[in-house]
C-alpha cells in the first residue's frame, strides 16, 4: 500500500526539479544562451556574447582600455598661448623716439622731457576691444599682447614720432579653469602659457584629498563631459589631455566595487583595494569557490565590454551599434583548466563587473535526494503511526 504514495511522492519531486532553490543559473544555462550572430534563444534575441579567459583574449583587453578624456574630447594641443580675451585687464604703454609728439611732455625749461606714457589699465569689453586715445577702438581679444600692440603702432604710425607700444597683461579673467570636489583647495586657476593639463590644474587646486583609486575626474567642456579615473590619468598620459579655457574639473569620491555571487566563500560586493585587482585576487577575496557546491569550470565574469574590443574578440568588423562600454559580454574561466590559474592572473577587474561561480550539476541532484529522502521519511513515519493505531 506503501508503493502508490511513493510514486507520487517521486512524481511529484521530478515535476519540481526545474523549480529547486538556486543561487542563480547554471552553466549549462549561461553557455545555451549566448548570442551566436543572429540566433535566438526561445525566441528572444540573446542578450550576451560569452568569451573563454585565455592568454589570447587577455592580450585583446589589455590593447583595449575604457575610453576616458580620449574618448570625449580630442587629444590636440596647448591651447594657443598667450593670447587675450574678453573680461582681461591690460596695461598699454606708449613710446615715441623724440620729445614733442603725442605722448611726449616739456619741462618748465623747455628741455626734453618723457617720451613715454602708460596709460591706466582698461578690461577688455565685450566686443574683445580697447580703447587707445589716437587709435581709436582697437581688438585685442584673441591676440596676443604683442599682436594689439603692433595693432596700435599702425594706427599710431602718422600720428606720433616712431611710436612703439608695451601690452602688458595685468589679470588674466578670460583663460582660467575651475577646479572643485575632492581637493585641497578648489577655485578658479589661469591657464600657463605653455599649456595646463589635467593634473597640473589638480595640483593646482592642493591636489587629490583621498585615494587615487577612489577618485574619478569628471571634465566639462562646453556641453560635452568626459569621466575618467585618476589612477588611468597618471598610469595613461595621453589621458591627462591639455585644459582649455572655461573647462571645469570635478574631482570625486566613488569606490570602484565588484560584486560576487553564487558558489563563493563570501557572497557580497567588495571595493578596490588597489588601482589594480586581478580575476585570481577577486576570487580570493570573495573566500574562494565553494568545494561543495561549485562548477570549477562555471567561473563567470559579466561585463559591459568596450565596443573595439569586442569586435578583436569576436574577429568581427559589426559591433551592433553598441555605444561606447556597452556591449553585454560574459567571460567564462575553466578552473579544471591549469592554465587559468595562469590567465587569472593577468584579467583585470574593473568597475562593477559581477563575478558568478556556477553550482555544479550534482548539487541540484542532491537536493532532489535530499527532498525525495524527507519525502520517504515522512510517509514512513505516517505508515509507522498507523501500524502503531492498530
Amino acid at each position: 500500500m506503501l508503493r502508490i504514495p511513493i510514486i507520487l511522492l517521486i512524481t511529484a519531486s521530478l515535476a519540481a526539479c526545474s523549480s529547486l532553490p538556486n543561487a542563480g543559473p547554471s552553466a549549462k544555462t549561461i553557455l545555451s544562451r549566448q548570442q551566436n550572430g543572429g540566433a535566438q534563444s526561445r525566441g528572444v534575441a540573446s542578450p550576451y556574447s560569452i568569451f573563454d579567459v585565455t592568454a589570447g583574449t587577455v592580450a585583446v583587453l589589455s590593447r583595449h582600455r575604457p575610453t576616458g578624456f580620449l574618448g570625449s574630447f580630442a587629444a590636440g594641443g596647448p591651447p594657443s598661448s598667450g593670447t587675450l580675451g574678453i573680461g582681461d585687464m591690460v596695461s598699454v604703454s606708449i613710446f615715441e623716439a623724440s620729445s614733442g609728439g603725442l605722448f611726449g611732455t616739456s619741462d618748465a625749461t623747455g628741455s626734453a622731457g618723457s617720451k613715454s606714457v602708460q596709460l591706466p589699465p582698461q578690461q577688455i569689453d565685450r566686443g574683445g576691444r580697447i580703447n587707445v586715445p589716437y587709435a581709436g577702438s582697437v581688438v585685442a581679444a584673441g591676440r596676443t599682447p604683442a599682436q594689439v600692440g603692433q595693432a596700435i603702432v599702425s594706427a599710431l604710425s602718422s600720428k606720433a614720432i616712431e611710436p612703439q607700444v608695451l601690452v602688458t597683461l595685468t589679470q588674466n579673467a578670460a583663460n582660467l579653469v575651475t577646479v572643485s570636489g575632492e581637493v585641497g583647495q578648489g577655485g578658479r586657476f589661469p591657464l600657463a602659457v605653455k599649456g595646463t593639463r589635467v593634473l597640473d590644474a589638480i595640483a593646482l587646486a592642493g591636489g587629490p584629498q583621498a585615494s587615487a583609486h577612489d577618485l574619478f575626474v569628471r571634465l566639462t567642456r562646453g556641453s560635452r563631459t568626459g569621466v575618467e579615473s585618476l589612477t588611468s590619468l597618471v598610469s595613461n598620459p595621453r589621458e591627462n589631455i591639455y585644459m582649455r579655457a572655461d573647462d571645469q574639473l570635478f574631482i570625486y569620491r566613488e569606490p570602484r566595487t565588484f560584486t560576487v555571487l553564487g558558489a563563493t566563500g563570501k557572497n557580497d560586493t567588495i571595493e578596490f583595494s588597489s588601482d589594480r585587482v586581478t580575476l585570481a585576487e577577486a576570487i580570493g577575496k570573495s573566500g574562494g569557490l565553494n568545494d561543495s557546491r561549485s562548477d570549477a569550470s562555471g567561473v563567470f565574469v559579466f561585463r559591459y565590454e568596450d565596443p573595439a574590443a569586442y569586435r578583436e574578440l569576436r574577429g568581427s568588423a559589426a559591433s551592433g551599434g553598441y555605444r561606447s562600454g556597452s556591449v553585454p559580454v560574459v567571460y567564462r574561466l575553466d578552473m579544471k583548466n591549469p592554465g587559468s590559474f595562469l590567465w587569472s592572473q593577468r584579467f583585470l577587474m574593473r568597475n562593477k563587473d559581477v563575478l558568478y561561480i556556477s553550482n555544479a550539476p550534482s548539487t541540484d541532484l542532491a537536493k532532489f535526494l535530499q527532498m525525495i529522502g524527507g519525502g520517504v521519511g515522512i510517509v514512513s513515519s505516517g505508515a509507522s503511526l498507523s501500524q502503531i493505531g492498530r
